[in-house]
């Protein structure tokens, strides 16, 4: 494979992170940064607003896994908590299908 050099300016301070993530990950730089422009070419780059989208669906789910522990516990409360969960997820299903994304 016949390969090219890029270069690109980058802060002193994102430059140590960078070094910093890809040690964490146990790779290079260059292996990350050739795996963060592959996700970048098939569009899986989350934006903000689907970072936190997603970070509220975790939430949600843990929500639902420690409502399935509850044994004994206040029928109707439990179902109006499940309820809402359902309704969350369907509002980020919803606010995704319509943008496209």
């Amino acid at each position: 494979m016949e390969s090219e050099v890029i270069k690109f300016r980058i802060a002193r301070g994102d430059k140590t992170a960078l070094f910093d993530a890809a040690e964490a990950a146990g790779m290079t730089v260059s292996d990350l940064m050739r795996r963060a422009g592959k996700a970048a070419i098939k569009g899986r780059i989350a934006s903000r607003p689907i970072l936190v989208d997603l970070a509220h669906v975790r939430s949600t789910a843990n929500r639902l896994d420690a409502l399935a522990a509850v044994t004994g516990g206040d029928v109707a409360k439990i179902s109006a908590e499940i309820k809402a969960a359902a309704e969350a997820l369907r509002v980020i299903v919803r606010r995704h299908l319509e943008s496209g994304q």
